[in-house]
């Protein structure tokens, strides 16, 4: 993986309307979110991070969205072609996306954890804000480092279906029904209580969002296993993608 990769994957980004108005919404969403989240809380509850970021963690579910569509768009406009006449390289060519992408959502997440603080600082000065302990600056550092690690699950899933509504039919469908379901079964596979093991249950665990199911080796081993998933799960698309068009 080159600059030039790099560099053109950014400028494929940056010149889609689509890019903006997705991104725009998106914003526009967890922002929203994130001053209701603090003006909303249950009687008798002081308002804190954890209301905030009812914002980003719908947002979360979106930049997976467009990670997926970001993936599943080349194919169905063909730029993923010229791209690959300029870089003959699969693996550097999706690689260098995936990074783009990842970096992209990143950035997107520090934007809207500090722009959720922002909204709800004005919509509710009574919030508690200010992080006063390990757990909340977890909530708050690990927002970003989610956000690229669902980008790169969504661009994978793009990657092997290259199908947007199957795509994002998936993603959403995965992540809102059958994990929750899969979760709630209990220790149905081999006395094992599978959901800690689920990516995004345990992503969620990670990130410190109150009533998930903790993951076995604690929080930080349940950042890396995702992170290893997301990884395997882009690095077996990138193979597919070499057998299906050496």
């Amino acid at each position: 993986m080159t600059t030039a990769v790099l560099r053109t994957e950014v400028d494929k980004l940056r010149s889609l309307a689509s890019t903006w108005w997705f991104l725009g919404i998106t914003a526009a969403v967890s922002l929203a979110l994130s001053g209701f989240g603090v003006r909303e809380t249950a009687e008798g509850q002081e308002p804190g991070i954890a209301d905030v970021l009812t914002g980003p963690a719908f947002a979360q579910l979106l930049i997976m969205v467009f990670a997926a569509r970001s993936a599943t768009m080349e194919f169905r406009t063909g730029t993923i072609w010229a791209s690959r006449l300029a870089v003959p390289s699969w693996q550097r060519l999706l690689t260098g996306k995936a990074a783009v992408v990842a970096g992209l959502a990143a950035l997107a997440g520090v934007v809207l954890m500090a722009g959720g603080l922002a909204v709800a600082a004005l919509a509710e000065p009574a919030a508690r804000l200010t992080p006063h302990s390990g757990l909340d600056w977890r909530q708050l550092l690990t927002v970003p480092v989610a956000f690229a690690i669902t980008a790169v699950i969504g661009l994978a899933v793009g990657l092997l279906l290259k199908s947007g509504g199957a795509t994002v039919a998936v993603v959403l469908v995965w992540s809102l029904v059958a994990e929750p379901a899969l979760g709630a079964a209990g220790e149905w596979l081999l006395s094992v209580d599978i959901g800690a093991w689920l990516p995004f249950i345990a992503l969620s665990d990670f990130q410190g969002q109150p009533g998930g199911t903790p993951f076995p080796g604690g929080p930080y081993a349940a950042g890396l296993y995702v992170t290893l998933l997301a990884v395997g799960l882009l690095a077996a698309a990138i193979r597919v993608q070499e057998r299906r068009e050496p």
